[in-house]
């Protein structure tokens, strides 16, 4: 892993080579009061400030409305990063703020927070409030994931046994979730992820799947933090997609 946060910020943005991070800066006419460990971003009229994660009540964001002079609640979606005790903050493209954590280990440094992704504006229309969204991000350039998509019984797989015995150190597979009842022989953990359905939805509404489906009355979806796992491997992932 380099060693200082301008080189980590040119190594986990895939595709984008900002030149270094900026010093938090925010307007002179008002005052954050910032706590340790906090750093502020401003983006447009408002400001980010991030940090306070080691408290198990935090979502680890503060919003500041310059234009009205308060504080924001907001609605926090995705996977929060557990420890966020000395960071680096830097805004890419207006819509995503990378955070990148002191002393962590390559697979954990880098993380983003959307602040006006598509994904967060569409959030917003559903919620009616403000919506950030916390994601993971990838050290390097990642592989993109292969999609394997066919009706029940065509063998998908059977495909993805087949490369993951003859390409175990190049393919990893990402484990879906599914409200179903475990079939014969079907392991927790190995074939799916079971889990009720009440789970399974407020998951879903808190930004945690890449992609869901409703198949004969019974959920099925990919979360980011299984695809994750594979990515973390340095794998290619297979997703399985009913």
């Amino acid at each position: 892993m380099k060693k200082n946060s301008e080189s980590v910020a040119e190594a986990v943005v895939m595709g984008e080579a900002p030149a270094s991070f900026g010093d938090e800066s925010f307007s002179d006419d008002f005052h954050l009061n910032l706590k340790e460990f906090e750093t502020a971003t401003v983006v447009g009229n408002k400001t980010y400030v991030i940090g306070g994660i080691d408290d198990l009540n935090s979502n680890g964001v503060r919003v500041f409305d310059k234009s009205t002079g308060e504080w924001v609640n907001s609605a926090v979606l995705g996977t929060k990063p557990k420890v966020l005790k000395g960071h680096k903050t830097m805004l890419l493209n207006k819509d995503r703020i990378l955070v990148v954590k002191h002393d962590s280990k390559s697979n954990d440094c880098a993380w983003f927070l959307e602040v006006d992704t598509q994904f967060v504006r569409d959030q917003k229309k559903k919620f009616g409030t403000e919506v950030v969204a916390w994601s993971k991000g990838v050290i390097g350039d990642a592989e993109r994931p292969i999609v394997i998509s066919g009706p029940s019984g065509v063998g998908k797989g059977t495909l993805i046994n087949m490369l993951m015995k003859e390409f175990p150190a190049m393919f990893g597979f990402s484990v879906s979730h599914t409200t179903r009842a475990p079939r014969e022989k079907e392991e927790n953990g190995v074939h799916y992820h079971f889990t009720n359905r009440d789970v399974m939805e407020e998951e879903i509404k808190s930004g945690k799947f890449l992609e869901f489906a409703d198949v004969h009355g019974n959920l099925y979806g990919t979360s980011i933090e299984a695809v994750e796992v594979v990515a973390d491997a340095g794998k290619v992932d297979l997703l399985e997609v009913p």
